[in-house]
């Protein structure tokens, strides 16, 4: 059997494979880093197209919006609103203040308004108005 020798490596050769390793290890998170950054600069890329199009669509959406309320501010007009009934065949007028009857919470009208007074004083004429037909004696059988 031959003896094992022992191999001597110089110095020379132990830094220069150490110094490679170091500079590949140095390499190799930069190449990470450099990955990262594009992957991250795609992500925002992608999230700040995505922003764009929310913020147009709510752009839109929000003028559609001014634009129906100013549709419907001019349908509640006077004038409208008398097209509109006539166009329906309704015959009606908005309420005279004499007509309109403020509640409270409990559902009772306020005291003193005219409008209760006037209903009460029609209510007390119909009620006198109404006559109750008698019988006679044909009627009876």
């Amino acid at each position: 059997m031959k003896a094992r020798r022992n191999k001597k490596v110089s110095k020379k050769q132990s830094v220069v494979a150490a110094s490679t390793g170091h500079i590949a290890i140095i390499l190799m998170a930069l190449f990470c880093v450099v990955i990262l950054n594009i992957l991250a600069t795609s992500s925002t890329n992608h999230l700040m197209k995505t922003i764009g199009e929310h913020e147009r669509t709510l752009a839109r959406l929000e003028n559609d919006c001014r634009r129906e309320e100013t549709r419907w501010e001019e349908m509640k007009t006077p004038e409208k609103i008398d097209d509109a009934l006539k166009r329906h065949g309704l015959q009606m007028s908005p309420p005279r203040p004499e007509q309109i009857v403020h509640m409270t919470a409990q559902g009772k009208p306020y005291p003193g308004q005219i409008s209760v007074a006037r209903a009460k004083k029609r209510a007390a004429m119909n009620i006198a108005s109404v006559s109750i037909p008698r019988r006679t004696h044909k009627s009876r059988r």
